[in-house]
């Protein structure tokens, strides 16, 4: 099965069947998706302050995430970029460089990047 983006519709669904104290499981059961699909939906769009999930603002803050690439975000970090050069200069390695920034900057998720996009 092909991956697609949630719709607006099926936010709405999570919407009503989160109000309704719907499991995950059960929620992507009724939406025929993974339930890792809801998860990381909830989990991704759910609102900074409270505990409500909203269909349109997640919608919102996901076609604001669509439009920018993530190389594109990762390379606008200055700070992430200069950790990465100093420890490639250094003779690092990527899966080294990925390993040690999750200890450096375990609370700052900008400040992530895996081994094969180094």
């Amino acid at each position: 099965m092909s991956y697609a983006q949630l719709t607006l519709e099926e936010r709405f669904v999570i919407y009503h069947l989160r109000r309704y104290k719907l499991s995950i499981r059960e929620i992507a059961r009724r939406l025929n998706r993974s339930h890792s699909t809801i998860s990381r939906e909830l989990k991704r769009n759910a609102p900074i302050l409270g505990t409500v999930y909203w269909a349109v603002g997640a919608q919102q803050r996901a076609e604001k995430r669509r439009g920018i690439a993530r190389h594109v975000r990762r390379r606008s970090n200055e700070r992430l970029c200069r950790y990465v050069e100093q420890r490639l200069q250094a003779h690092w390695s990527p899966e080294a460089i990925a390993g040690r920034i999750k200890l450096d900057f375990a609370h700052e998720l900008s400040m992530r990047v895996s081994h094969e996009a180094i």
